[in-house]
């Protein structure tokens, strides 16, 4: 039954719903019609997952638009030691961010059907962006229907559809990084939007808060302290006009204490990997106060320049042309988040909805950590730090914005300029494909028989990830005496597990040619049997193991040094006072060995290198 009208009296008057298929459509295709209209759910479920195929795709052949570099591929690398036996990813230093919950296990699933190849990273990225993309927009729709829906949806999906070439492409679609964050918070607003006010909510809040915490330290300030901030406001706000604390209010404040325990809850669970002998993975390499006073006026303008980057907006960035006119185009973008930013603002502390609040808080704490904190803010490398910024602006604008442009004229509006993004993203499809750093090297590696050496850090993992593990190279610092601790595994420069005979250094680019210096290869290697020269690259060929003349990497309080054939770690005596009193050694537990074609691999540590009296190694 549906409702047709009102009668005289008030009531409401009902028919039987007409599932007649339309007489224009011809006499094949009405029983698929008749059969839609009967189950709108699986048609609409269908369709969603039919948009997130074609969205993967066009994504995925956009990313390939952008050279792959070292960073995407040591994740690579990681998943598939994961699959190989090693899902703690022991013996690993991992960068400021693991990726441990969402990116990697996704990767994991991507390398079993795929193998370890470099599509491996365009796969992910174009999933994560397409995903990303429709939780957005579900976020952005909320509880509205009809047209209304549909526009307020469209809205949110439409800013993101098509990132900029150059910078946009690089940030948002390089393989695993802080998008990825993105899936499992905007899984907890759908949670909050969706499900009704139960004792259970708050605990599914939590464990999606902790999920994502524990992969990634900026969810604890775009999600669980937006969480915080977000429904303090909301269970304040009443005390302080009734003087009384209403019983609603238990909810809010029960969404509070979620996001309190789900931040104790990540770093308990990152400290218990670490405990057992799992990855080491450093604080923020900026750490997280403020910036002086000096630099915030730089940041500012950095800051808001990275916002254009993730709109699509930059259009400083582009080649002249057609470029420019799409990153123009954009800018419409950039005015709908932040005409939304302003009218969530004003209705902070009002009743706005309780998700429309959390992203407010959300997107200011973001961007005031960008302006006022020691993020990295130069293009690119800061547009990374501020993600968020860009669904959290689509879903504002889509839930604030949506019902003012349902009238006919603006809707026609929404729906030209939804053309020119599809425009915008098929041109982008259409781009030269670029192929990954350093491919040519792995080939010539491969054709010589060079199968394990050293290299400098963008020049290490994503050879590894070109080759698909027929060539192992480990990534070196300080010019070459000593492991780069940083995406690499510390069996790869264990000469007891490992044999490495040749370096590679480059000519060019400027940055790379001084990872690598010549002076101290021949000082810390000697002189080498063989050199080959070959485009920008000069590869040394030595005669005996080079891990056996490697110095001990140190990172940030964690020193590194050598004991029977094996990496240990040396506590600071700081730290060990409260237990110990003194430092000592900690117990090898290195990693299996890892090769392709040794999935399990052995740990020969184990037998080198017998347990002390320290308890178990941290790394």
């Amino acid at each position: 039954m549906v409702d047709i009208g009102f009668r005289e009296d008030g009531a409401r008057t009902t028919a039987p719903r007409d599932d007649t298929p339309p007489t224009w459509a011809p006499a094949w295709l009405r029983p698929a019609l008749d059969w839609a209209r009967r189950h709108p759910r699986l048609v609409w479920t269908a369709s969603l997952v039919a948009v997130f195929l074609v969205l993967t795709l066009c994504y995925q052949r956009e990313a390939r638009t952008v050279q792959l570099d070292a960073d995407p591929a040591a994740q690579a690398l990681q998943a598939w030691q994961m699959w190989h036996g090693n899902p703690l990813l022991r013996g690993w230093w991992l960068g400021d961010v693991n990726f441990y919950t969402v990116e990697l296990p996704m990767n994991v699933i991507i390398e079993m059907v795929n193998g370890l190849k470099p599509a491996d990273v365009y796969i992910g990225a174009a999933l994560v962006y397409a995903a990303v993309m429709l939780l957005t927009a579900m976020v952005a729709r909320g509880d509205a229907r009809g047209r209304e829906g549909v526009v307020r949806a469209l809205l949110g999906a439409g800013i993101m559809l098509a990132p900029s070439l150059v910078y946009g492409t690089r940030v948002l679609m390089q393989g695993p990084d802080h998008m990825g964050t993105m899936i499992p918070i905007l899984l907890m607003l759908l949670v909050l939007d969706r499900a009704p006010e139960r004792w259970w909510v708050p605990v599914v809040v939590g464990l999606l808060l902790t999920l994502a915490q524990v992969s990634d330290p900026l969810a604890t300030y775009a999600a669980a302290v937006a969480v915080g901030v977000a429904c303090s406001v909301r269970a304040c706000s009443e005390v302080a006009r009734r003087r009384w604390p209403p019983k609603e209010r238990w909810y809010d404040a029960s969404l509070v204490v979620a996001a309190v325990v789900s931040f104790a809850l990540a770093h308990l669970i990152i400290a218990r990997i670490h405990a057992v002998g799992g990855f080491y993975f450093p604080p923020p390499k900026n750490g997280t106060g403020f910036a002086p006073i000096a630099e915030i006026p730089t940041h500012a303008w950095l800051t808001g320049y990275n916002v254009l980057i993730l709109f699509g907006a930059d259009f400083t960035s582009q080649p002249m042309g057609i470029n420019v006119i799409l990153a123009l185009l954009h800018l419409v973008g950039v005015a709908l988040g932040l005409w939304a930013l302003l009218i969530g603002l004003r209705g902070f502390f009002s009743r706005m909805d309780r998700v429309a609040q959390i992203l407010v808080a959300g997107t200011i704490i973001i961007l005031a950590a960008g302006v006022f904190g020691t993020y990295e803010t130069s293009p690119v490398v800061g547009a990374h730090e501020i993600i968020p910024v860009l669904p959290f602006g689509a879903a504002l604008a889509g839930r604030l914005l949506g019902g003012r442009l349902v009238k006919p004229r603006l809707a026609l509006a929404l729906a030209v300029g939804l053309a020119c993004y599809l425009g915008a993203l098929a041109y982008n499809d259409n781009q030269p494909v670029q192929t990954p750093w350093h491919q040519d090297l792995a080939a010539w590696l491969t054709a010589h028989h060079l199968k394990y050496g050293l290299a400098g850090y963008w020049e290490s993992n994503v050879t590894t990830l070109d080759s698909g593990g027929q060539v192992r190279v480990a990534s070196l610092a300080a010019g070459g005496a000593a492991p780069d601790a940083y995406e690499s595994d510390a069996a790869w420069y264990n000469p007891a597990v490992s044999t490495a005979n040749f370096i590679v250094s480059v000519s060019w680019p400027a940055s790379d040619v001084s990872v690598i210096r010549p002076g101290v290869l021949s000082a810390r290697f000697g002189t080498p049997t063989r050199i080959y020269h070959f485009k920008e690259y000069t590869v040394r060929v030595y005669g005996y193991n080079l891990l056996t003349r490697l110095g001990a990497p140190t990172i940030k309080g964690l020193k590194l040094m050598r004991h029977r054939g094996c990496l240990v770690t040396v506590r600071p005596v700081i730290e060990w006072r409260r237990h110990r009193g003194d430092g000592i050694l900690s117990p090898c537990s290195a990693p299996a060995r890892w090769s392709p074609s040794s999935p399990t691999g052995t740990s020969p540590c184990a037998a080198r290198c017998p347990p002390m009296s320290c308890g178990p190694a941290g790394r």
